[in-house]
């Protein structure tokens, strides 16, 4: 991961945050010099260690298995004879 630090058409600075591939993970928001920008980005690294999760993601369920087709076409669950485990 790297930080990307350019000046803006208006003389303010803002910084990018990159991926190992160089795919952009997040944008930070313009800042008025080039300190306030490195501050923002010492900010957020030393926040990281420290970040959690929200999941705000609908769990979801698969779906129930058609009628008379034992274990919804998983064979593992069941076997390879078709008989369930007893």
């Amino acid at each position: 991961m790297r930080f990307v630090i350019e000046s803006e058409t208006d003389g303010r600075v803002g910084f990018t945050v990159l991926g190992g591939d160089g795919q952009v993970l997040a944008t930070g928001r313009p800042c008025p010099d080039k300190g306030s920008a490195l501050a923002a980005i010492g900010e957020l690294m030393h926040g990281l260690g420290d970040a959690c999760i929200e999941d705000r993601t609908e769990a979801t369920t698969p779906p129930p298995a058609p009628p008379g087709e034992i274990g919804g076409g998983d064979m593992s669950a069941i076997g390879r004879s078709g008989i369930p485990p007893v």
